[in-house]
């Protein structure tokens, strides 16, 4: 049965099961998934089958080690930078790894290939401002670092910085008050206040536009810890692509979860 992006979209989502025909299909070793494929062919690069290749060739590394990630990423740009086709590679990476809108977003696996193209100096990269802005920003809080600080203020107008916030575990919970998004994940950590309280769990939600009128008037449960952060957008201390983001934070502050799913932080293993 021939692959669609469809099938590989619901594999992501958990919504096809792991032990389906076509599960198996997807989960190809990745070594095979451009077996055959004419990087030669500027319509075969274009092509749609040329995403969906991509697409399996992500979900092939997911049991891989960082270091074979990096290697099979960076074959595949050898191979593309050969072909004058780099810019297709990087766009595709863009999209599935980067874009707050995909479901396979992984700043870990979107480093790689930056990481390859900034060592290697491709053309599509140096020529490309947006991908060294990419660059910077998510080696920024990286999972297993330390979270930059930040000063804030309360809605009670107490200054305070998140090292001083004192919990087993801290939920940065970036929002905007009238981002409907936002309300959603609001509802929902609401409804799991149980779940978190249990686990030590302090949600700290972050605002840091400029309409601070807005952010005053909203309501926020009495647990959470409600803060104005000006700074983290005006630094650009976090790489905030999209409101809302999620990041997890241990009792020393180092980042277990960066810019995940709401369904990902109630899974994690406390």
């Amino acid at each position: 049965m021939k692959i669609s992006l469809l099938h590989i979209a619901l594999f992501l989502c958990g919504l096809l099961p792991t032990n389906s025909p076509i599960a198996a299909q997807v989960l190809l070793p990745q070594y095979s998934v451009w077996e055959g494929f004419a990087f030669e062919d500027e319509q075969a690069v274009e092509s749609r089958e040329a995403e969906e290749r991509f697409a399996r060739f992500l979900l092939g590394m997911e049991h891989q080690t960082p270091t074979q990630q990096a290697e099979q990423i960076g074959a595949l740009l050898a191979k593309a930078e050969q072909n004058n086709a780099t810019a297709r590679f990087l766009t595709l990476a863009e999209k599935y790894l980067y874009d707050p809108n995909s479901p396979y977003r992984n700043d870990e696996q979107y480093l790689l290939f930056l990481q390859y193209a900034a060592t290697h100096q491709l053309a599509n990269y140096t020529t490309n401002p947006r991908y060294q802005k990419h660059y910077t920003m998510v080696k920024k809080n990286r999972m297993g670092t330390h979270a930059a600080d930040f000063p804030f203020t309360t809605q009670a107008g107490e200054e305070g910085h998140l090292y001083g916030v004192q919990s087993p575990y801290i939920l940065l919970f970036f929002h905007d008050p009238n981002c409907e998004e936002c309300q959603w994940v609001k509802q929902q950590l609401e409804s799991q206040h149980a779940h978190f309280a249990q686990r030590g769990v302090q949600v700290v939600a972050v605002y840091i536009d400029d309409e601070v009128e807005a952010w005053q008037k909203a309501q926020y449960p009495s647990a959470w810890l409600s803060v104005y952060a000006p700074e983290i957008d005006k630094q650009d201390l976090y790489n905030i692509k999209a409101l809302p983001t999620l990041y997890l934070l241990d009792t020393q502050k180092r980042v277990l979860l960066k810019d995940v799913r709401l369904e990902e932080v109630i899974q994690y293993r406390f």
